[in-house]
């Protein structure tokens, strides 16, 4: 349940009750004893906008791992 405010890790915009959102779930082992942590994203589309936070975050991931593989 979706209990408190967070905000979206790829626009910095808050989670309004009621808006869907994706966590994605992070392990940071040296952080905080392996304990994971979580990036919320928003999951539905702004308007004006033609994917979500979440879809963005994805598309910028995967530049990123097709960039170092090609250097």
């Amino acid at each position: 349940m979706f209990l408190s405010s967070q905000q979206c890790s790829y626009c910095g915009s808050t989670i309004e009750r009621g808006e869907r959102w994706v966590r994605e779930k992070i392990f940071e082992p040296t952080l905080n004893a392996r304990e994971p942590s979580y990036r919320r994203y928003h999951a539905d589309v702004f308007d004006g906008q033609e994917v979500s936070c979440w879809e963005k975050h994805l598309l910028a991931q995967e530049i990123a791992r097709t960039s170092a593989r090609a250097a």
